[in-house]
């Protein structure tokens, strides 16, 4: 781990914002219907979470399908996060920003559900995964005009879970670049 949290702290102390890609597939994936509608300006929190299943596995297609499913346990109208981050650093918006996404229990209104794609309790993320993480935190600060709260799942209030995992939660102060001390 010792080398991982070295990899990262490179990458964090060289970190300059530089132009990457949001590939938007809103409008590709399935959908029974559409999340209730928000305010922009009730966005305060990104909420970081995992897949939960193995890197490269799954893709957000598949995890709409799921999220969708009438006989699953989500049946929700649409995949629950707003972005994806694959394991190669791919950044996917699966949502718009002001869809309440089902994606952190009463964290849901204040908060932008951002995934990552593997099970960060058994893997770790990529290099490429955090640098786009931490482009994604500041793309949407600039966007919002405000410095956003980063957060792992687990630690948004009503959310019992794992998620993100201990392996990300182990570099938490690596990614979690906006919080107050």
């Amino acid at each position: 781990m010792s080398f991982i949290l070295k990899l990262y702290g490179d990458i964090l102390k060289n970190f300059k914002p530089k132009a990457m890609e949001i590939i938007n597939i809103t409008d590709k994936l399935k959908r029974t219907g559409y999340f209730s509608r928000r305010l922009l300006e009730c966005i305060t929190h990104i909420a970081v979470h995992h897949s939960a299943s193995p890197m490269g596995k799954f893709t957000p297609y598949v995890f709409a399908r799921w999220h969708t499913d009438p006989n699953g346990r989500l049946k929700a109208p649409g995949i629950c996060y707003h972005f994806s981050i694959t394991g190669d650093g791919k950044i996917y918006q699966c949502n718009e920003l002001e869809a309440l996404a089902w994606h952190a229990c009463d964290a849901n209104i204040y908060s932008i559900g951002v995934e990552l794609d593997g099970n960060f309790e058994n893997e770790d993320p990529t290099a490429q995964q955090i640098t786009s993480l931490l482009w994604l935190i500041s793309y949407l600060n600039a966007q919002l005009g405000k410095t956003l709260i980063v957060k792992g799942h687990r630690e948004l209030p009503g959310n019992a879970t794992a998620c993100p995992g201990k392996n990300m939660m182990a570099i938490k102060d690596q990614w979690q670049i906006n919080n107050p001390k």
